[in-house]
């Protein structure tokens, strides 16, 4: 059944007497030419002996040999259902009737609205096969929905959009394909809590991006016949350990929440935002560093004791860093290093064997237009920065964990 219909009128009316018989619509948009336009009370007449009662507007086709003008008047035919608000699932389009022009313009008008396709046909048909459907030998063929086998080629634009960290277009697509396609639906709308968790995931909102996976029923994701979205779930889900780790940190420095960031980092790079990168990959140094004074000696940049200073460095980072307003003590990056190094940590003497290099490297972001100058940052600021963090060796760059691509 379907409540609205959109259908090309020809030249013999019973096919399309037979089509509105079998659906029983409650309004139709009748799609004519000049000279076909006759035939709509002929239709009329006999929908209404079936014991049927529409209701019925017409757009009217002036150049049947114009297919820009068909298509022009298609859509008028397609705006007079969609000014009745009804749903698309409730739209069926019949393009049984009328001229070549007018049947490709129709199916150019409605295809991109997610309406639903009929033909009436026949075996029987006059002129020894080739004409028309001989009359009360018609036979009505509904087609899937055109979005069933059209959302391939919106998969590959989704592929793409994700592959690129573009988010939010690619979920936005996904959504769009929802209320269009009919056989794919529910796939799609999993698909897309997949995509809006990976962007939550971007944004750090780790627990967010977990309740989105869990949204998409993965396990039913698994069980579809599509392999491309199969895989991408199936790599999803090897993601959840790492994501409960990072969620277990607490906003506490830690390995998986650094392995994020770097990972964060390369993606910006990889988008070519390097400014972006770069101010992920500086954030990343003092993470690692507030990561290893704490797991390695109790030691919270934010507030660290006195007692916890050595003593070669205890007077003048009192002076230097404790606060005025609540009295804590407060290192900065540079002097968490130099912490480190009077602690005895193999990181701060690596530090300090290559200090040189990185206040070479700070020089160059902080003239950038998002630190405090106006340069753009280079791709060898971004590099030499990462290749520092590296040769730190608190991690290697293959346990970071890497967003999974789309392949169709």
């Amino acid at each position: 059944m379907a409540k609205a219909m959109i259908i090309s009128v020809g030249g013999t009316p019973q096919p399309l007497i037979k089509s509105i018989e079998e659906y029983e619509p409650e309004f139709v948009s009748f799609f004519a030419s000049q000279d076909t336009c006759d035939n709509i009370s002929q239709i009329k007449a006999a929908v209404s002996q079936l014991g049927l009662i529409i209701k019925t507007e017409l757009t009217i086709v002036d150049d049947v040999n114009s297919l820009l003008h068909c298509h022009e008047k298609a859509e008028e035919a397609v705006e007079r259902v969609l000014a009745k608000s009804y749903r698309k699932e409730d739209v069926l389009v019949d393009y049984t009737g009328g001229t070549k022009n007018m049947s490709v313009a129709l199916a150019l008008a409605t295809v991109t609205h997610g309406f639903s396709f009929s033909y009436v046909g026949g075996h029987e048909r006059t002129k020894e096969g080739v004409g028309i459907v001989i009359n009360g030998r018609e036979q009505v063929y509904q087609s899937l929905n055109p979005w069933d086998f059209l959302a391939i080629e919106e998969k590959k634009k989704i592929a793409l959009l994700f592959n690129q960290f573009q988010f939010k277009a690619a979920k936005d697509l996904a959504d769009d394909i929802v209320t269009k396609t009919t056989k794919n639906r529910s796939l799609f709308k999993k698909v897309g809590f997949l995509i809006e968790g990976y962007s939550k995931w971007d944004l750090f909102r780790h627990q967010e991006a977990i309740d989105l996976f869990r949204k998409a029923k993965i396990e039913e994701i698994l069980e579809s016949d599509d392999k491309s979205f199969k895989l991408f779930a199936k790599e999803t889900q090897a993601k959840f350990n790492f994501l409960d780790a990072a969620v277990d940190s607490r906003k506490k420095p830690s390995t998986s929440l650094i392995l994020d960031m770097y990972s964060n980092a390369e993606r910006r790079f990889e988008e070519g935002k390097i400014d972006d990168a770069i101010l992920r990959i500086y954030r990343l140094v003092e993470m690692i560093v507030q990561y290893r004074l704490l797991n390695a000696y109790g030691i919270e940049a934010s507030d660290v004791k006195q007692d916890k200073i050595p003593e070669i460095l205890r007077e003048e980072f009192v002076r230097k860093h404790k606060s005025l307003r609540d009295g804590k003590i407060k290192i900065p990056q540079t002097d968490a290093f130099h912490l480190l190094e009077a602690l005895g940590d193999n990181i701060g003497k690596v530090f300090k064997t290559n200090e040189a290099r990185f206040l070479d490297i700070q020089s160059a972001r902080n003239y950038s237009y998002l630190a405090h100058g106006f340069d753009f940052s280079k791709e060898k600021t971004y590099l030499s920065l990462k290749n520092f963090i590296l040769d730190l060796h608190i991690f290697k760059a293959d346990e970071a964990p890497i967003f999974p691509k789309i392949l169709i």
